[in-house]
């Protein structure tokens, strides 16, 4: 059976677009699916943190979401229409990051800049068609497609990636379970324009406003004086989560529906309303990421409350996770089997486990947002308004704050991918790299190619450069200073960076060459990847 292509991407979203860039800047083949006509008119993602920023470098992205997109300056906490609170984001991540902000870019927006990446190479979404099924033969994949005027085709790929959203074909196909729950309060979500000019509302910076059991999160973005308003209504006090499936709420649900609300929490009295949504929200997560040739990606896998904005931003580093691993296996002939498989299945081990304790962190915090009842009114009205402002003085609750909403936080520590051993210090292997900028250089400038990198801080072993031309690893040597220290690299070390920017392993002493060597032999890879370009 004639192979057509490497891979076929199920789905044309942030995901499925992320993962087909990714692929192509490595040289693989693949086709991208999707049902819809184009990106998505009305998109309820708004907030791109920092660690995407970050990889959308490797593809020169980064400067033109930036573009885009609208730094948040502050927020603010409102309890029963009084402010309570103004918490400033300036400073947050000055020492973590090149990109030390909340961005906000409307998913439609982002979708946008994302596709005409991939179309100015010359590649295009297969719009309006339906990924319906698979079978996995062994040693591929055969995938039923149907266009719009009811044609079926067939697709033979090594491999099929399912960026197919909450209700994935692929992930049916898998048999995957997707465990969780539907949340009781209905959401909705409203792109607005005022007109107000004295509205405390509509300063540029984002609002929390708590009435009641109910709250909206009113978030600014590029264009002047519109807003994304993210609201819940008060539930019935019949009702409960298992009232609910993955269905979308009843269409007669309108935006004057919920408007006293809105007024009550927002004093909002002059407004355009360009588009206006409910829908349920989810906290659900699949029982597998990965079965033989066929894997699932972003809302396919793990789907979470809005809280924090950390749905979107999971899903694409899921796409970066699995992009240079199917690219390796898919390149590399001389890796075994084993090799292969054990790389692959480090997709899930790795990005399920982070997908876990985003989930358990957006509904612990959706939870104290909506319920009803006494210690949760409490931590609203009192907690959030008063010991929120308090504890950020301090910069390390200031850094602390942002390393989780970021993503900068995620590791990969205890990844079979790791080198072997103990006795490793504040940075470990499974870590994302630390930024340090000095003077005279910045160790994230070197992170733009897509590909394995040795970072040395102060003065490398003899022949790792030679060594390093063999393996087709990029070398990059960086002046030691105190700074580095102080982000907990060492001096002399040699860092191995995956091309997602974690830490491989980290090598030192006389016998740096035989420990790579061996780091590359234990895992079966010899030539991992291309130097970049």
């Amino acid at each position: 059976m004639t192979v057509e292509t490497d891979v076929l991407i199920a789905g044309g979203g942030p995901t499925g677009l992320v993962l087909a860039l990714w692929l192509h800047k490595q040289g693989v083949r693949f086709r991208i699916v999707d049902l819809g006509t184009g990106p998505m008119q009305n998109s309820r993602a708004l907030v791109v943190h920092a660690r995407i920023i970050e990889l959308y470098r490797q593809l020169d992205l980064a400067d033109e979401l930036l573009e885009h997109g609208y730094k948040l300056p502050a927020t603010n906490v409102w309890v029963d229409g009084q402010h309570r609170a103004h918490i400033p984001f300036g400073d947050f991540g000055k020492d973590l990051t090149p990109y030390p902000y909340m961005l906000t870019v409307p998913q439609d927006t982002h979708e946008r800049v994302l596709e005409r990446k991939l179309n100015s190479y010359g590649i295009l979404v297969e719009r309006c068609t339906k990924f319906e099924s698979f079978v996995d033969n062994g040693l591929s994949i055969t995938a039923k497609l149907r266009q719009d005027d009811g044609t079926e085709t067939t697709c033979e790929a090594s491999y099929v990636v399912g960026c197919d959203g909450a209700r994935s074909i692929v992930r049916h196909e898998i048999g995957a379970k997707y465990e969780g729950d539907t949340y009781v309060p209905l959401f909705y979500i409203a792109d607005l324009e005022t007109e107000e000019q004295d509205s405390p509302f509509f300063n540029g910076e984002a609002h929390l406003s708590f009435i009641d059991d109910a709250f909206n999160l009113i978030i600014p973005y590029a264009q002047e004086r519109h807003v994304r308003l993210i609201g819940t209504t008060i539930p019935k006090t019949n009702e409960t989560h298992q009232d609910h499936d993955m269905s979308e709420p009843r269409s007669e649900v309108t935006f004057d529906d919920v408007l006293p609300g809105i007024k009550k929490a927002c004093k909002m009295e002059n407004k355009k309303v360009h588009w206006f949504s409910p829908y349920r929200s989810h906290h659900r997560l699949s029982s597998i990421f990965r079965k033989n040739r066929a894997f699932l990606v972003g809302d396919a896998a793990h789907i979470h409350s809005p809280v924090g904005g950390q749905g979107m931003n999971t899903g694409i580093m899921d796409a970066i996770n699995l992009a240079w691993k199917l690219a390796t296996v898919i390149k590399e002939d001389s890796m075994t089997q084993e090799a292969k498989d054990q790389l692959l299945d480090s997709y899930e081990s790795e990005r399920r486990a982070f997908a876990l304790s985003v989930l358990g962190a957006t509904d612990y915090a959706f939870t104290i947002l909506t319920s009803p009842g006494f210690l949760s009114h409490i931590i609203r009205a009192w907690i959030i308004p008063y010991v929120a402002p308090l504890v950020t003085r301090f910069q390390f609750a200031r850094m602390e704050i942002f390393r989780r909403a970021s993503q900068l936080i995620c590791s990969y520590r205890g990844s079979p991918l790791n080198q072997e051993g103990q006795g490793f210090e504040t940075v470990q292997p499974g870590d994302r790299v630390p930024w340090a900028k000095t003077d005279t250089s910045d160790n994230f400038e070197t992170l733009q190619y897509l590909c394995w990198q040795l970072h040395v801080y102060g003065t490398p072993a003899s022949e790792l450069s030679e060594w390093c031309q063999e393996m087709y690893i990029r070398l990059a040597v960086f002046q030691w200073d105190k700074k580095y220290g102080e982000v907990g690299l060492k001096k002399d070390a040699a860092y191995l960076v995956r091309p997602d920017h974690y830490i491989a392993g980290i090598f030192e002493g006389q016998s740096v060459l035989s420990q790579l060597d061996g780091y590359f032999s234990t895992h079966g890879l010899t030539c991992p990847h291309p130097l970049g370009g």
